[in-house]
């Protein structure tokens, strides 16, 4: 059996800035939002954070007045709590795999359980589900997230829990 001291394993495990932007990956399963604005994410999913960060849960109209009225009706739909401040912030979803995706100009439809974290320019609506099949899957309503910036979402399996929608017009 190997022995460590604890400098080692500060230095062996201490934070190291990848150069990868706002959204950057500690592992598959850990993300390191670099925060200089703000940026909206799953509530509960904040781990820790370092500097000076403000996080407001998301208000009724936050997302709009369709959004609101999905939201109640359906009680589906991505709970989200905006960071805004300077710092770091990392975020985890109960061991789920990250995905960080650039849209541009695009759009995605993603399970409302599966949005972990977006920029403020991504625009976010609540979408009713047309088809049995995508139903039965991932419930009656799911999220679009539309726009250029980035999304970060979680899987639990190697497959995607999303849609993408190339033109978005």
């Amino acid at each position: 059996m190997s022995q460590t001291t604890l400098a080692e394993f500060v230095d062996r495990t201490k934070n190291r800035d990848r150069g990868q932007g706002l959204f950057e990956l500690e592992s598959d399963r850990f993300l390191e939002v670099n925060l200089n604005g703000e940026i909206w994410m799953k509530m509960g999913a904040m781990v820790a954070y370092n500097g000076q960060v403000k996080f407001t849960r998301e208000n009724l109209l936050s997302q709009g007045f369709g959004n609101l009225l999905k939201k109640a009706v359906s009680g589906e739909g991505a709970k989200l709590t905006k960071a805004e401040g300077q710092g770091a912030v990392y975020l985890a979803d109960a061991g789920k795999k990250i995905t960080v995706l650039k849209l541009e100009n695009e759009a995605i439809v993603v399970n409302g359980n599966d949005v972990l974290a977006f920029e403020p320019q991504i625009k976010c609506d609540i979408k009713m589900m047309k088809k049995v099949a995508a139903m039965l899957s991932g419930g009656l309503f799911n999220v679009r997230l539309e726009g250029t910036g980035l999304v970060a979402i979680t899987t639990t399996t190697t497959r995607s829990p999303c849609r993408w929608i190339r033109d978005s017009r």
